[in-house]
């Protein structure tokens, strides 16, 4: 039993790692069971330790295996996030204010192992321009290897480290020009349709202006001049930063797995492959499910790895490296798809985690409860109101279409039972930047959606797998072009500084950030705060050295690395606004890092408001801001 973020790979991972075993020591089951795990903050995707705990259990057969650290041992030997050192570079055409040129250097401390710093280092090279527009860009990021602690994909996965630099530049080119900060930021916003340096679109809404207009308006912005000059009469000096980023979501290899089943009585059971994190997936799900079945899940179980069976799934290859003639080689095969399962990070839950159990839960509205409610309401299948499942919709419980009497989720279910109708879906999703699309026949009709595996049962009967009639998967070519898909976050600080002393206090704070349709409205509020109190720890107090005194000597705890506490943070005076989606039918976006991601240069552009000074390296702390004051 093991608390992972890609439970799929983990059980595979043993699997291969005992294959070969010799009889005496070769397993003849595995029994793999995930547990929840609380936070993963990247530090548990694709972890090694269920591969030590199975390697012991071969020597001590019919007995239990436990490994768990300690506090010093997992600050020696977890992942952490990487060290960047960062050169970074525009040039803005006094007259227009528009940036004409952008130019980064980037190393990445990575540690004596690998682990995903390539995929760190890319992520944070693309990121680097963060939500702004240039024709002219050059780049270049490395990782390189040392003796230092091993970093990899954890908080941020590359972005925060970049954007930090980006929105500093930004703040010190807005005070060159000048130009006020946010009317920069307007100017040179990435518009819908114009390219992101690696050449491609955005394939989802850009909500840039908007958190601009957002950020503007806020008091905390429009009363800035007010308070320094509040400040100054009491001796204090008083600082404002502003700092809006972006952040992408998806790997450009996502998989979705789940099943939806409802009973005669109403009664919904989920089953998905991601795992819950601490970013309420059971809920997410179970209220995507809802839209489309109208009542909330009685049962969710996740980090299901061997409840898709009925789907026959086979993959070859690896899906970020494959090229387009094997790919549609192999796409022949029904069964095939580039991957089965991949990890779960706390930005792709609500975007992938979710996705394949709300089309499952699609195909039985379509094909089981509508021609059930339809049967209730005596009308006829040539009836053109039978054409207008799309129309409908639930109201507490109730299956409402125009002009109809509303009918009970229980009724509607009974019903579809009853007609031996279709009672569960199982289906397959897989997301190269885009999703992969599939044609089924179902009852006679065609059926076309985002997937590409489908089975369903009827009645009390047992899945029974489709066979997809046409597949498009997205060009191998779209792993080159980074990412499609974007969220947006601005963030507002005021800081009061002691001239004597270098204390720092933050008086007041704003983000505004935008996620598409929320799923879990109270736990992306808490994710917005908690992105908050890890900007402020990463600005003022959290450092790892990374050699022989850092926490590789196993005598580091949470007494040397210091994180943020309530009395660091503006526990009343931290306002979190999440824009409403653009419309009805906008899927949930990842949100998860987007929102730590200016909150660090937004602080650190509030001390050169209330100090003059530019600090260039992290943490600051109160003896670096009073060594500037006096």
């Amino acid at each position: 039993m093991v608390g992972v973020q890609s439970p799929y790979d983990a059980a595979e991972s043993v699997a291969f790692l005992l294959g070969e075993a010799d009889d005496a020591h070769k397993p003849a089951r595995i029994n793999t069971h995930f547990a929840y795990m609380g936070g993963g903050f990247g530090g548990r995707d694709h972890t090694p330790f269920p591969l030590y705990v199975a390697l012991a259990a071969m020597f001590f057969p019919g007995r239990p295996v436990r490994l768990a650290n300690n506090r010093y041992e997992q600050f020696q030997s977890g992942i952490k996030r990487h060290g960047f050192s960062l050169r970074t570079q525009m040039g803005v055409d006094r007259a227009t204010g528009k940036i004409f040129a952008f130019a980064a250097d980037h190393v990445l401390h990575a540690g004596g192992l690998a682990n995903f710093s390539p995929h760190v280092a890319t992520v944070g090279a693309v990121a680097a321009l963060g939500i702004y527009y240039a024709p002219k860009v050059d780049i270049t990021t490395v990782s390189l290897p040392s003796r230092a602690v091993t970093a990899g994909s954890m908080r941020g996965y590359g972005t925060l480290q970049v954007m930090t630099a980006l929105e500093v530049l930004v703040d010190e080119m807005c005070t060159a020009l000048p130009l006020d900060p946010i009317e920069f930021r307007r100017r040179n916003a990435l518009k819908p349709g114009e390219r992101t340096m690696t050449g491609n679109t955005y394939d989802d809404s850009i909500r840039t202006p908007e958190i601009l207009d957002k950020l503007e308006q806020h008091a905390i912005w429009r009363e800035r001049a007010a308070e320094k000059a509040r400040g100054k009469e009491a001796g204090i000096l008083v600082g404002t930063g502003v700092a809006c980023a972006h952040k992408n979501y998806g790997t450009g290899g996502d998989c979705s797995l789940g099943s939806v089943e409802i009973d005669s009585q109403g009664r919904i059971a989920i089953r998905i492959d991601d795992t819950e994190m601490g970013n309420g997936l059971g809920t997410a799900v179970a209220n995507r499910v809802a839209a489309y079945l109208g009542g909330v899940a009685d049962e969710v179980a996740l980090a299901q790895v061997d409840a898709f069976g009925p789907l026959a799934l086979v993959k070859s290859g690896d899906p970020y490296t494959i090229d387009q003639k094997t790919q549609d080689a192999a796409a022949r095969n029904p069964r095939w798809v580039p991957e089965i399962s991949s990890a779960t990070a706390a930005s792709t839950g609500a975007h992938v985690g979710t996705h394949a159990a709300a089309e499952a839960a699609r195909v039985i509205f379509r094909f089981g409860l509508w021609p059930a409610a339809l049967d209730l309401w005596r009308v006829a299948p040539n009836d053109p109101r039978a054409a207008q499942w799309q129309s409908a919709r639930w109201q507490d419980g109730q299956l409402t279409a125009p002009g109809l009497t509303p009918l009970a989720l229980s009724d509607v279910a009974a019903r579809t039972h009853a007609k031996n109708g279709i009672t569960g879906a199982m289906a397959h999703g897989f997301n190269r930047w885009a999703w992969s699309r599939a044609d089924f026949k179902i009852d006679g009709q065609n059926w076309t959606a985002d997937i590409v595996a489908l089975a369903l049962r009827r009645g009390v009967g047992k899945f029974v797998c489709l066979d997809r009639a046409s597949v498009k998967f997205p060009p191998t070519e779209f792993t080159r072009i980074g990412s499609t898909y974007t969220a947006k976050c601005g963030t507002l600080v005021r800081v009061e500084v002691n001239r004597s002393t270098g204390a720092l206090r933050i008086a007041k704070a704003y983000s505004v950030f935008e996620c598409g349709t929320t799923l879990v409205p109270q736990v992306v509020i808490g994710q917005a705060q908690g992105a908050f109190a890890m900007g402020v720890g990463g600005t003022f107090l959290e450092t790892l050295p990374l050699y022989e005194d850092g926490p590789g000597n196993g005598k580091w705890n949470l007494g040397q690395y210091l994180v943020a506490r309530g009395s660091d943070l503006p526990l009343r005076d931290l306002e979190i606004e999440v824009l409403p989606p653009v419309d009805a039918n906008e899927r949930p976006k990842g949100m998860a890092e987007v929102v730590m991601n200016p909150v660090v240069a937004a602080l650190m552009n509030a001390i050169f408001d209330a100090t003059g000074h530019r600090f260039s390296s992290l943490p600051v702390t109160q003896a670096m801001i009073k060594g500037v004051l006096t």
